[in-house]
């Protein structure tokens, strides 16, 4: 039987247009990002089509987009300043109704604080030649691999001077808020930038600690056991219930309490210096008539009782060492807001960690400035780092002069509620990310570093940059291939943490030097050239040949000069 002899000629025709079709119908499908990888756009009619002048186009629209919300920014910064004024003017953070401390109501301030406001100094400054001349060579490397601080103040008596002088002259606790997001959450980096400074000048404790937080177990320098509160996050502001969305200090949390409600705070051995601590600030508020149980070391325990008002209140435990402490509201639980405890010492250096996950830093404009300035009354800081903007960078954006203008708001906030202190504006840190050439440098983040420092120098505050530090050492990805960060080439974990506290530690060391050899350069420039004491020199009498009267003229047009009495 003879087999039939098909022509599918007309077949192949048909799939090869289809095919055709199909390939330049993905042809205009603009790239897409999976799973971290950029994918290229499929194209077979490339030649024909200038289809990279549209991918050019829509990249151009999307870097006109606001890289940012600006309406999370959105502050009041002349209100800001009226209410922190009034609230400084009005502020009693030794009265009897908003203070306390373990031996009873402030007849006198605690050891170490002033007398009538607590952080003003207890003695004068002492005298300018009274701070060392130092020299950390032994402890700094070479120049080269220090990424070096950029003060853009008001020249020798800047803010960050200010701070150096008085980090150097070592008479009195000198404290530091590190305000950031993710990447130091759990006291990432911050625990070792404390333990070095405490090393070198003195200080003792963890710094603060909120009363309660779904993080508290992350963190490893201080162990916190927390019962009866409910915690609410600066970022969830809005969802937050009243008067608990009013509260919130730049801690970002605050907790609402049952009766009974209560924490216990233990002190670790992750790093030095944080079991000596002999001196704790419990921070709350209490709207009704209230009474705080306070056990220390798990031995005695004390009740204080506060009168009901909106004012922050705190009570100031001090003990030889603070190894535990108990904080339980007893009575006066509705409407009481609990902000959590600062453990330090009473000279050296405290740092608190201050980090808020997703934060740009638009939260501290949630937060309440009166309460800002209540507290800084009571501990004032003096110096704010700003650590900031790894939550906007994006691998095709390179302009960030948007938020660059945040950056500056933020500088004049801190102004606002922490007077004095001088503020650092902490560049981002350098990431990492997949496409189709592998894991490579995300370099927008050097353009949004640049936009950081571009800020700091508007604001006359300081800058560091972290991306610098980071690339002397071989970038985010010598930090994964170490074990200093995560697979997601964005997020550092302690190890990383401890290399960025080191190059930070070295900056200040190297500022603090500095600042030292300028001052006692001034010092000797400013000394007599003359040491002796001049010796009193007498003088020959002159016999007087003038004529009797006390007036007379000169005569210029002689060859020789003669005096003639003037007629009478």
């Amino acid at each position: 039987m003879a087999q039939r002899n098909d022509d599918y000629t007309s077949r192949v025709w048909l799939l090869a247009a289809a095919t055709l079709m199909m390939l330049g119908i993905i042809s205009f499908i603009p790239p897409v990002e999976a799973g971290g990888i950029k994918l290229r756009r499929a194209s077979i009619i490339s030649d024909l089509i200038d289809l990279d002048a549209a991918d050019k186009a829509d990249a151009a629209t999307e870097e006109l987009q606001a890289e940012i919300n600006v309406e999370d920014f959105e502050v009041d910064l002349e209100a800001v300043a009226s209410q922190v004024a009034q609230t400084t003017a009005t502020a009693s953070p030794l009265a009897a109704e908003t203070s306390a401390s373990w031996e009873g109501i402030f007849e006198e301030q605690p050891a170490g604080e002033a007398e009538g406001a607590v952080g003003q100094t207890s003695e004068p400054m002492p005298a300018i030649d009274s701070i060392p001349a130092v020299d950390y060579s032994d402890i700094l490397p070479e120049e080269e691999l220090i990424t070096s601080i950029e003060d853009f103040g008001q020249g020798f008596d800047s803010r960050l001077n200010n701070f150096y002088e008085k980090l150097l002259a070592g008479k009195e606790p000198v404290r530091i808020a590190f305000m950031g997001d993710s990447f130091v959450e759990g006291d990432i980096l911050s625990a070792d930038l404390r333990e070095l400074l405490q090393d070198t000048f003195g200080g003792g404790g963890v710094g603060f600690a909120p009363v309660a937080s779904p993080f508290t177990g992350f963190r490893q320098t201080v162990k916190t056991q927390s019962k009866g509160w409910t915690p609410y996050n600066i970022m969830q502001s809005k969802n937050t219930p009243s008067p608990y969305a009013d509260d919130f200090f730049i801690s970002g949390w605050v907790a609402s309490a049952t009766e009974g409600a209560s924490t216990r705070w233990d002190m670790t051995t992750k790093r030095r210096h944080l079991e000596e601590c002999n001196r704790a600030r419990l921070l709350f508020i209490g709207r009704e008539a209230t009474t705080i149980s306070i056990t220390l070391n798990e031995g005695e325990e004390r009740e204080f009782h506060f009168d009901a008002g909106d004012a922050v209140r705190q009570i100031v435990v001090e003990d030889e060492h603070i190894n535990s402490l108990e904080f339980k509201v007893v009575k006066g639980a509705a409407g009481f807001t609990g902000y959590g405890a600062e453990f330090d010492n009473k000279q050296g250096v405290a740092v608190d960690n201050f980090s808020i996950r997703s934060n740009n830093g638009q939260a501290m404009f949630k937060s309440n400035a009166s309460v800002n300035a209540q507290i800084n009354t009571m501990r004032p800081y003096d110096l704010v780092i700003l650590q900031y903007g790894l939550n906007i960078l994006q691998a095709d954006r390179h302009n960030y002069s948007l938020y660059a203008e945040q950056v500056e708001k933020m500088i004049l906030y801190v102004e606002q509620c922490f007077p004095g202190a001088a503020i650092l504006v902490m560049g981002v840190s350098d990431r990492s990310h997949k496409n189709e050439d592998g894991i490579v440098e995300m370099t927008s983040a050097r353009d949004l570093s640049a936009s950081q420092r571009t800020a700091a120098e508007a604001g006359n505050a300081a800058f560091w940059s972290t991306y610098d530090a980071m690339r002397k050492v071989g970038g985010m990805t010598t930090f994964v291939n170490n074990g200093w960060a995560g697979k997601d080439y964005t997020h550092i974990n302690y190890a990383g943490g401890r290399e960025i506290a080191r190059a930070l530690y070295f900056a200040l060391l190297q500022g603090a030097q500095n600042y030292s050899r300028m001052l006692h350069d001034r010092l000797e420039q400013s000394k007599p050239v003359i040491t002796e004491p001049l010796q009193e020199i007498e003088l020959p009498k002159v016999e007087n040949t003038l004529p009797p009267t006390n007036q007379v003229v000169r005569d210029t047009t002689a060859e020789t000069t003669t005096l003639t009495p003037l007629a009478r």
